[in-house]
């Protein structure tokens, strides 16, 4: 046996699937199995349409199966894209975790993942129902001493999640806001 004749790997592995029968022949190029990274990684099917919004480093909030919050980053993106369950092509994207200790011993679970492209510091905020069309723009209505008046406003970062949008125009933070009863 030669040193070209064995695979040497670049860290620990776990061996995930095992394809060799016991006492089974061994042949040149045959597999025996297949094998994972040891590291907490998360892995997100995108949709290759939405590649072009992340990059390595962007931040994400992984929910794991009992409800807390961890952090991580995206690692790398793949480039291979695939067909998807409902037919998009999708991409993987792979996060790595802030602190892997946050996994516990789990080896494969669901996950929710919510990955920041943008942002911005000290943004002024309003819920997306508070919106009220003005124009061919938007506003809010803003309670005060007297009374409700309609204030415009430019709309910047929407977020999903929190169903707020950042805005700038008349407003100061404290003011109070309409929103829909529900």
């Amino acid at each position: 046996m030669s040193l070209a004749d064995a695979v040497v790997l670049p860290g620990p592995v776990r061996i995930s699937t095992r394809t060799a029968q016991l006492g089974g022949r061994a042949a040149p190029g045959s597999p025996f199995g297949t094998a994972e990274t040891t590291r907490r990684e998360v892995v997100v099917q995108l949709n290759a349409s939405q590649q072009a919004q992340v990059k390595v480093g962007n931040k994400a909030q992984i929910t794991l199966p009992d409800n807390r919050v961890t952090g991580g980053r995206i690692s790398r993106i793949g480039t291979v894209a695939t067909q998807g369950k409902d037919g998009s092509a999708t991409v993987p994207v792979y996060l790595s975790l802030d602190k892997p200790a946050d996994a516990g011993t789990l080896g494969a679970a669901p996950v929710r993942v919510q990955i920041t492209t943008a942002g911005v510091k000290n943004a002024l905020i309003v819920p997306v129902t508070s919106l009220i069309g003005a124009g061919a723009g938007y506003a809010v209505e803003r309670v005060g001493a007297g009374g409700r008046e309609t204030v415009p406003v430019k709309l910047g970062l929407f977020d999903d999640a929190a169903g707020m949008v950042q805005v700038t125009g008349d407003l100061r933070a404290g003011d109070r806001v309409v929103v829909p009863s529900t």
